[in-house]
């Protein structure tokens, strides 16, 4: 009976130690070299880039009255990155933003640019049956201390013990479970593209807003953080000039537009580059079959998550959601939602006319 007591014993030695290397894996290799890569300070050998040279989508910047109106009475002033240290909460890496820093938003993040050639991206409320929240939310809540740090673990529990209400406390841990569910939607693509996938530092971050009345409004919520790269959005490098064939209705109301690639907008691409895109591309795609059949996952890839570097005309992915398929939007005519995107870049692809072309 000792020995079966003993044997059991170093067992759970063995299974301890193999969730603590578990667990280092996975953060350590997904944030390896991003403290060095993501310097949170300003360097005075890298004068801001200038706003026209950035990838704004300025129709996402127009924001209705009633926002207007909230963002003149409580203006965003700065978010901290927050922790758990000396038995407290510890908030550090102070990132000042303001209403005139912001630069766009998508469905789940407000994206500000920092002085230091970074954006900032906060976190939007959402809601627990937003489809983003399918099968890999499920095996983050499982497993969360695989997907946060230590201090992150022990910061909510911080959190959620200064809490009175109990919607308060599920709050906070659907708000670190997502945190958790970033970082796996980031790992899962910076697999398989390590080169296109721009490199990505997330914190559960404090938002301040100021108030007329003196005392900042606070709000907890995931952040990340990414380089500004000089470049543009895949879509703003489209050249309308084919439309699709359609219904003489639809084509005057609602015209559609095959997706030819405008190779002089922002300058000549030599034909070198030109291949590479194309070839990077076909990488995209592979993935994107990879997640669908291997893994039943939709990667949501539009014309607005791809940057066309410039000068270099280097392709890069800024944004990294995956969807449960069966919980993503099904494609138009029945065309399967990897294969609707698939389609899209292949468009890209064909319009380069690179058959046509010669070094």
């Amino acid at each position: 009976m000792t020995e079966e007591s003993n044997f059991q014993k170093y067992k759970d030695k063995v299974k301890n130690l193999f969730q603590v290397n578990k667990f280092s894996s996975f953060i350590e290799v997904l944030e390896k070299g991003l403290e060095q890569e993501l310097n949170f300070h300003k360097s005075a050998t890298n004068p801001p880039i200038p706003i026209e040279k950035l990838p704004v989508d300025l129709s996402l910047r127009k924001s209705g009255i009633f926002r207007k109106m909230y963002e003149s009475i409580f203006p965003v002033s700065h978010v901290f990155q927050a922790t758990f240290r000396y038995e407290d909460l510890f908030l550090e890496n102070f990132m000042p933003i303001t209403n005139k820093d912001f630069i766009g938003r998508g469905s789940y993040k407000f994206v500000y640019k920092l002085p230091w050639n970074q954006v900032l991206k906060v976190g939007k409320s959402k809601l627990g049956s937003d489809p983003i929240f399918g099968g890999l939310f499920k095996d983050v809540s499982k497993n969360l201390e695989v997907y946060l740090k230590p201090e992150e673990m022990e910061l909510k529990n911080f959190l959620q013990a200064k809490c009175f209400k109990e919607s308060s406390k599920e709050l906070l841990d659907f708000k670190f479970k997502r945190l958790g569910l970033e970082r796996l939607h980031y790992w899962k693509l910076k697999n398989l593209l390590p080169d296109l996938v721009l490199p990505t530092k997330y914190f559960m971050g404090i938002r301040y807003r100021k108030t007329p009345w003196g005392v900042p409004f606070t709000t907890v919520t995931p952040c990340d953080n990414q380089l500004i790269i000089p470049g543009k959005h895949l879509k703003e490098f489209v050249l309308l000039k084919e439309k699709e064939k359609q219904n003489p209705l639809e084509s005057k109301i609602l015209p559609k537009w095959k997706l030819n690639f405008n190779t002089h907008k922002f300058g000549q691409i030599p034909i070198s580059k030109l291949k590479k895109i194309a070839f990077n591309f076909h990488r995209v795609i592979e993935a994107t079959r990879y997640l669908a059949s291997k893994e039943k996952l939709i990667l949501d890839l539009h014309s607005e998550n791809i940057i066309i570097m410039l000068p270099e005309f280097e392709l890069k992915i800024f944004d990294f959601h995956v969807f449960d398929e069966h919980l993503y939007e099904p494609g138009e005519n029945g065309i399967s939602p990897e294969e609707e995107h698939i389609n899209t870049i292949n468009q890209f692809i064909e319009s380069f006319e690179l058959g046509k072309n010669q070094e």
